[in-house]
C-alpha cells in the first residue's frame, strides 16, 4: 500500500509535505485524529526525493506520521482491511530508518537519516537524487544483502561537512577514515 501511506517492517507511515494543509490533511491533522482514536503514533521529520520536473533539486521536506508495527492492531476497529497488510509484514522487511556509519575521531558513530519510510521503494534515479548510491562505485546503498556494502559517510577533505556516502568495499569499512581522524585528533 503506497497510495496514502507505506507499510514497512517498522509499521505504517503517512508522509505529508511541509505546509500541505491547504490541499490535504497535514501530519498534525492526522496525528490529532489518531489521538481521538487512541492509536499510538509519532510525528517525525522526513525527507523525500525531489520531483523530477521541479526546478528545485533539493529533497522535499515533510513530516511523517508513524504507527509502530506493534501498534497497528489499534487501527483494526476502524480499518479491518489492513489486517491483510499486517499479516504480510515480516522481519525481513526494512524498517523506517536508513542507517549509516560515520567515522569520527572517538570511534564509529551509527546514524539514522531522516528519510521518508518509502525509501526502499524509490527508483534508482530517485535514490541517486538522495545520494543513496556509492559516491565511488555507484552501488545502490539500499541493498543490504552484502555485508561489505554497508553505507559510510566519508566526506571529501575539501567539503568536510557535506554528507557523502560510500560503500564499505570502497572505503575499507571506514577504517582508513577512522584512523585519519584519530591521528588528526592526536589519539593513540
Amino acid at each position: 500500500m503506497t497510495a496514502s501511506g507505506v507499510f514497512s517492517g517498522g509499521g505504517l507511515a503517512l508522509w505529508r509535505a511541509a505546509d500541505c494543509g491547504e490541499w490535504k490533511a497535514t501530519a498534525a491533522d492526522i496525528a490529532s485524529d489518531l489521538d481521538v482514536l487512541q492509536v499510538p503514533h509519532q510525528v517525525v521529520r522526513a525527507f523525500r526525493y525531489p520531483l523530477s520536473k521541479s526546478w528545485d533539486k533539493r529533497p522535499r521536506r515533510g513530516e511523517e506520521v508513524r504507527i509502530a508495527r506493534k501498534d497497528l492492531p489499534h487501527l483494526l476497529p476502524w480499518m479491518p482491511s489492513i489486517q491483510q497488510w499486517i499479516d504480510h509484514i515480516t522481519d525481513e522487511w526494512p524498517g523506517f530508518a536508513f542507517t549509516i556509519f560515520e567515522p569520527r575521531a572517538e570511534g564509529m558513530a551509527v546514524l539514522q537519516l531522516p528519510f521518508a519510510a518509502d525509501w526502499p521503494r524509490w527508483t534508482p534515479r530517485q535514490a541517486a537524487s538522495m545520494a543513496l548510491m556509492c559516491a565511488e562505485c555507484g552501488h545502490d546503498l539500499r541493498d543490504r544483502q552484502n555485508g561489505d556494502r554497508l553505507p559510510y559517510n566519508i566526506p571529501l577533505p575539501k567539503q568536510p561537512t557535506k554528507r557523502r556516502l560510500v560503500c564499505g568495499r570502497c572505503c575499507n569499512d571506514g577504517l582508513d577514515e577512522l584512523e585519519r581522524l584519530a591521528a588528526l585528533a592526536g589519539a593513540p
